[in-house]
């Protein structure tokens, strides 16, 4: 990887300083915020940089000092690490490459070992609110709001539809749901709550899991495009199915024939 695509993934998004290793509180799950100062009691907040294409490093809370080693950064090609200049420009801390890390969001992990950056994805320094084009569609019955949480830390919008007996029912509110969100432009269908994001590599794709399991629409995920003509197609014939009394088929072998017959060549199974 080179500097100008570390700028793309680092550069104008608000990163939040956070420790593993704070006195008396055990945070090897959850790490804790870091304040540069007395503490929040002193008026002082969590610190939280940015990355400037030009260089320089802003710290975008308030703090009680800046830590002189946190001046300028660098990314070094050789060892593919992010270096962490003073203001003389000599590298005093490195890191890593920003990852999928805790919560889901982006990480970069200091070389030491003791703390991070986490950026929860969307999240700009234009704006303190995430403007996301990802939508994981489930039925109200089957989220918590802790998947709900973990969702928003990772990009996406949940959006929460009736309960219902049938697929084609919930497939129904998924469509008119898009159709009303035109700015989606990643799905995540889910009519069991699962809640392991993974994505198809092409934008021409569908994933499914738990696909021989009996096809339940447990879990699709695509781009808005394919989704929308998958879900076009298995409604359209699921309506002239019910039109026609010789037609024996139920929902799901309806919605199983579609996928099989037309879409096996761009589809994904898990």
């Amino acid at each position: 990887m080179n500097k100008r695509e570390v700028e793309e993934l680092i550069c104008d998004k608000l990163w939040i300083w956070r420790v593993w290793n704070t006195v008396n509180t055990n945070y090897n799950i959850r790490p804790a915020g870091i304040y540069l100062g007395a503490g929040a009691e002193q008026g002082f907040s969590f610190a939280a940089l940015t990355f400037t294409r030009n260089g320089k490093i802003n710290f975008s809370t308030k703090i009680g000092f800046v830590p002189p080693e946190f001046i300028y950064w660098n990314f070094d090609e050789k060892s593919q690490r992010i270096e962490f200049l003073d203001k003389e420009r000599t590298p005093e801390i490195f890191a890593s490459l920003p990852k999928v890390g805790i919560y889901g969001a982006r990480q970069i992990d200091f070389a030491d070992g003791n703390g991070l950056l986490v950026n929860f994805f969307d999240y700009g320094v234009e704006a303190n609110v995430a403007v996301t084009q990802r939508g994981f569609f489930v039925m109200r019955s089957k989220c918590e709001i802790g998947q709900q949480r973990v969702l928003s830390r990772m990009g996406y919008n949940t959006y929460l539809m009736n309960d219902s007996d049938t697929l084609m029912d919930f497939l129904n509110q998924v469509y008119e749901s898009l159709i009303n969100h035109p700015k989606l432009e990643e799905v995540v269908i889910s009519r069991t709550g699962k809640l392991e994001v993974e994505f198809p590599p092409r934008i021409d794709q569908l994933l499914f899991a738990n696909y021989e399991q009996g096809f339940l629409f447990d879990y699709c995920a695509g781009r808005r495009g394919i989704v929308l003509e998958l879900l076009i197609k298995v409604l359209s014939v699921n309506n002239l199915r019910q039109l026609n009394p010789d037609d024996q088929r139920s929902e799901t072998e309806v919605a199983e024939q579609i996928v099989s017959e037309r879409f096996s060549e761009r589809c994904l199974f898990k």
